[in-house]
């Protein structure tokens, strides 16, 4: 009997964990079950059945440990854990961790009203999603806003104004904020709005009916036509929805595609039976079953905050099915069902769902593709020493060289890598010097990566000659080689001005003992990568400019309200969330915020009041 043999047959058959290494002691996967000994012994049953990649991971196997916990929960817990420490080559990993937007309709209110949101919290509001875009959500609440006439005022303006706002005067809102309109009647608009987020089109039709026809008889015409307008829009806008099953309920439909070692996972989203879309997630690499595959996408996709539907529906039974459910009944705080569809409607949507996981897996194939020839592109045009992999992007912000900052933006493989950037306060610069500020940030970067050998394959950079020379200069101080520097240039000079149009229509990329910058169309893909490359860079300097700024001037304006101090100032915009929220806050509520007194609030309402005479 070989070592390996030996080892499973003497596993526990408890909960807990498994870790398996190589010769070297190198952690190769981590897996967690409900008998360990039972889930190890399977990977080596049949091993001649089972795809050449697993039976790699099982040849380089060479010792076995265990953890034995208490309960399966306890297993789950540390398996996360032991993943996030040793980052096992065999784990696949779910990269994307984006929450994605839901609709927050907070019905705990006299006068809910309706929100995006991005975490879903055990409070007493409903939430709808979520959306696989901000766009589509954006949509869906423009709509909202126009067939229901819902408020839209924050909670502090809404509890402090004492004229209705725009929206009401264009009539597109009740008035609830100035008495127009009484809690009751609002609440009957609100549930309106609740069927209609939850797909019960039939209910919404006939209860605006009703009430149009009530309104008809006590010949308040007007009214019944704005009811019957509403049920029109209403009407055309179900028509546009696809109406994907009858059960009406919330659902997750997973679907899962494999082309040699590459695994795809596509969840469609089913919300009150409409389908909402989808998003696509592709694991390369992974060596492991589908249903392994499919139970570390569930307890890696699913956690706190983010929305957790009333049924998942897999292609494959999964390993503890049971406890997966039970962990995610306990996470939402209701029944959640594991189910994989045999027939009918429910398995007509997991094939939609395995269709559109394999069309995922060949418009992403075909973009890899694509960008690996503007990589090759990249490299003999630029003339490189190698095709540039990971490319690392700078930019500098700041105004009159207050609140600066350096931003550094990374692209692998072509496609951004929003993990690895990072930004840069400027510690040693003062004063309108890009060039000072731009030593600093590289300076400070490549000390670091040539520590952690980190050192990139290309650096971008805006600025043209003088930015590259900056650039040449840290590489030098720091001796480093085997990394490829460009500079773009916008624009020209004023001779390059005046000639052909042809000349003005091409933008520069100044490299290092080159002379003559290289020129490329503005039609050019490959200058299209790298503009857009620079401006992500610029994008994310920016927005951390805009924020230090922000933060900074509201800070010098509560700082000048004499008696004021630094708790006090935190706990008003803690409360508020901005000066003007504070500025048309009245004495009462200024008082009620947390370390004011009626003194210091009224220092506070009269120092902004004060100004504006």
């Amino acid at each position: 009997m070989n070592p390996i043999a030996q080892k499973i047959e003497h596993l526990p058959t408890s909960p807990g964990v498994y870790i398996f290494k190589d010769k070297n002691g190198t952690v190769l996967y981590v897996g967690k079950a409900g008998n360990i000994k039972h889930r190890v012994s399977s990977y080596f049953q049949r091993a001649g059945e089972k795809d050449t990649k697993t039976v790699a991971m099982l040849e380089k196997i060479e010792d076995i440990e265990t953890i034995v916990t208490d309960t399966e929960k306890e297993a789950l817990i540390l398996e996360d854990n032991l993943i996030k420490e040793h980052h096992p080559r065999y784990n696949i990993k779910l990269r994307d961790d984006k929450r994605y937007p839901c609709l927050r309709l907070s019905v705990e209110e006299d006068f809910p009203t309706l929100s995006i949101v991005r975490r879903i919290k055990k409070d007493h509001s409903l939430y709808f999603g979520p959306y696989p875009s901000a766009t589509s959500l954006k949509e869906t609440l423009r709509l909202i806003r126009r067939l229901f006439f819902i408020r839209t005022c924050k909670d502090t303006k809404f509890s402090n104004r004492v004229r209705p706002c725009i929206n009401y005067e264009m009539g597109r809102c009740y008035g609830p904020c100035c008495g127009k309109i009484d809690s009751d009647q609002y609440r009957q608009m609100i549930h309106q709005v609740k069927l209609f987020l939850e797909g019960k089109d039939k209910d919404l039709l006939e209860e605006l009916k009703r009430r149009m026809e009530e309104e008809s008889e006590k010949l308040h015409f007007e009214a019944a036509a704005r009811i019957r307008d509403q049920i029109r829009h209403i009407e055309h806008v179900i028509e546009k929805q696809k109406i994907v099953s009858r059960s009406f309920l919330d659902q997750d439909v997973i679907g899962l595609h494999r082309h040699d070692h590459t695994v795809i996972i596509h969840p469609l989203f089913v919300r009150g039976g409409r389908l909402l879309g989808g998003k696509g997630f592709r694991f390369a690499g992974a060596a492991l079953p589908d249903e392994e595959v499919l139970s570390s996408f569930i307890r890696q996709y699913y956690h706190q905050g983010r929305f957790i539907p009333d049924q998942i529906l897999i292609p494959k039974p999964i390993h503890e099915q049971n406890f997966s459910e039970q962990w995610l009944t306990g996470l939402k705080g209701k029944k959640v069902s594991l189910i994989v569809p045999q027939k009918g409607e429910k398995r007509r949507l997991l094939r939609l769902a395995c269709e559109n996981a394999e069309r995922y897996y060949i418009s992403k194939t075909e973009l890899q593709e694509d960008r690996k020839k503007i990589l090759g592109a990249l490299k003999e045009k630029l003339r490189l020493t190698k095709i540039p992999e990971r490319i690392e992007a700078f930019d500098i912000s700041n105004l009159q060289g207050g609140y600066a900052v350096g931003s550094m933006v990374v692209f692998e493989d072509g496609e951004p890598n929003k993990d690895r950037y990072r930004h840069f306060k400027i510690k040693t610069i003062e004063g309108a010097d890009d060039y000072g500020m731009m030593y600093e940030v590289l300076l400070r970067r490549y000390q670091r990566a040539i520590k952690e050998n980190d050192l990139p394959d290309l650096i971008l950079l805006d600025g043209g000659k003088g930015q590259l020379n900056v650039a040449q200069e840290v590489f030098k101080e720091l001796e480093i080689k085997g990394v490829d520097l460009i500079s773009l240039a916008k624009g020209g000079t004023a001779k390059e001005e005046l000639s052909s149009s042809k000349e003005k229509s091409q933008e520069k990329v100044f490299r290092p003992q080159i002379k003559e910058p290289i020129r490329f169309s503005k039609s050019s893909p490959v200058l299209h990568f790298l503009d857009r490359i620079r401006d992500e860079a610029h994008r994310f300097a920016l927005t951390y400019h805009k924020k230090m700024r922000k933060k900074g001037t509201i800070w010098s304006i509560l700082q000048e309200i004499p008696g004021i101090g630094m708790s006090r100032q935190k706990e008003l915009l803690k409360y508020f969330g901005s000066v003007d929220e504070i500025k048309e806050a009245s004495i009462e509520v200024l008082a009620s915020v947390p370390k004011m007194t009626s003194q210091s609030a009224q220092t506070v309402y009269d120092f902004f009041h004060s100004r504006e005479l």
